[in-house]
């Protein structure tokens, strides 16, 4: 058969094509993989997530959702602008390439692929996040949580009474109902402490203005550490387990220390229950640095005005002593939108430690790749937006002003944030005088 030299060329250039056809992307081989680093966490069964990712049978029903989740950044939760990727180890920003790898295996039918193609399972601990605690801490009974209505932040007191000097490496607050729990802290309330003094064990107690009050002198050690009130663990949608040991550190539990719940529930239609955890993993040896967990700067005296639509709230303080700066979780409100930290060194330099926008139903801890030293005589400034208009889908109510509250219809500008001393160091001298009013969510 004669075949015209046209002919032959679109032969070859056929055959060329067919071979240069990039391979389908498949579950299996490619979607699994990026599910397992950026998304498991939250989507298997027990966590925060209502749905799992773990199989193709739990995620194909939620391809097409999926797509509008990460094509508008709505999922994963990541705040941080983009300027600050890499800076934090906890990062779960997606790639480009990772976006372009899901929404192409959307668009073709989000096919499962050859089983041979899966990689191995992440084993997740069972039930803890952190491992096999060495020790647990939990309420004394279930606590009823009613049907409806408005639950006043409060405190509940476990008396531990640590019977020895213990540092720690990991600890994490496990709701035991999920549904119900808003957030929760988990406090070291140190022996001597004035602090719910006169609070019944295993009952929700209102907070009182003596939780940064000073223990008694009779319960300061003339050596080691110095026992003082810290946060062992938090929960919130998007900050669970931590651990202590960058760059060697570890957390400080005195001896005759007891753990205070600082809980926030809320209603779901119909009456609940709940039973919360507190796991904590020892550190083996006895490290040179120690990790304190506390508020860094905090403004309680602004009123936000009614139809405001970016109003500025402004918070700092200045450091009293050399630390690292190894973590920060910016906590505001229904009307807050975006959040900014600043290092004004003495040197006369400022840096830009985090910026980025604030969703309250997701209040992510970041976690620096590489703590940042921190001068005595450092400024730190936060620089938070709020609207409290009619334009905001969350405002429960812009014709009011809003002012400094621990209700989610009240509003904060709080920054939590994890330093790292030295172990000799007096981690309350940080800061200028605390104030005596705690500080809750």
């Amino acid at each position: 058969m004669f075949r015209s030299p046209a002919f032959t060329l679109l032969l070859a250039f056929t055959a060329t094509a067919a071979t240069d056809t990039p391979p389908k992307v498949t579950f299996n081989k490619d979607v699994l993989p990026i599910l397992q680093q950026k998304c498991q966490e939250c989507h298997r069964p027990g966590e925060v997530a209502p749905m799992s990712f773990m199989t193709y049978g739990e995620t194909r029903p939620w391809a097409k959702a999926i797509r509008e989740s990460i094509l508008s950044r709505k999922m994963p939760p990541w705040f941080a602008d983009p300027e600050f990727n890499g800076h934090f180890t906890n990062e779960r920003r997606l790639t480009p390439e990772q976006i372009n790898v899901l929404t192409s295996w959307i668009d073709n039918g989000a096919p499962e692929g050859n089983a041979k193609d899966k990689p191995a399972a992440v084993r997740f601990a069972q039930g803890w996040s952190i491992g096999k605690p060495d020790m647990v801490v939990e309420f004394p009974h279930d606590l009823s949580i009613p049907a409806t209505g408005i639950i006043d932040q409060a405190n509940l007191l476990v008396k531990v009474n640590f019977p020895q000097d213990v540092w720690v490496k990991a600890a994490e607050v496990r709701p035991g109902n999920p549904k119900v729990v808003h957030h929760m802290k988990a406090w070291i309330r140190p022996p001597g402490s004035p602090w719910m003094a006169d609070a019944p064990e295993g009952e929700l107690y209102k907070p009182t203005r003596a939780q940064f009050a000073p223990a008694s002198r009779d319960s300061q050690p003339t050596t080691g550490p110095r026992p003082v009130q810290d946060i062992l663990a938090k929960y919130n949608p998007g900050v669970n387990a931590q651990e202590f040991t960058v760059g060697g550190a570890a957390k400080f539990i005195a001896a005759g220390s007891d753990i205070v719940f600082e809980v926030h529930y809320a209603t779901t239609g119909k009456p609940e229950t709940d039973r919360t955890r507190l796991g904590i993993v020892f550190a083996k040896e006895t490290p040179t640095l120690r990790y304190v967990t506390t508020t860094g700067v905090n403004n309680a005296s602004f009123v936000i005005p009614a139809h405001a639509v970016n109003y500025e709230v402004k918070a700092e303080s200045v450091l009293q002593a050399e630390a690292l700066l190894a973590w920060v979780q910016p906590h505001m409100h229904l009307r807050a939108k975006d959040y900014e930290l600043r290092a004004h060194y003495p040197s006369g330099e400022s840096q830009t430690l985090l910026k980025g926008k604030f969703d309250f139903n997701w209040q992510l801890g970041y976690e620096f790749a590489k703590p940042v030293v921190l001068p005595k005589g450092t400024r730190l400034e936060s620089i938070a937006h709020f609207d409290n208009s009619e334009n905001n889908p969350y405002n429960p109510n812009p014709n009011i002003d809003v002012s400094y509250g621990p209700q989610t219809t009240d509003e904060m500008a709080v920054s939590f944030m994890g330093f790292i001393v030295k172990v000799s160091d007096d981690p309350m001298k940080l800061f200028p005088r605390r104030g005596a009013m705690p500080v809750v969510e």
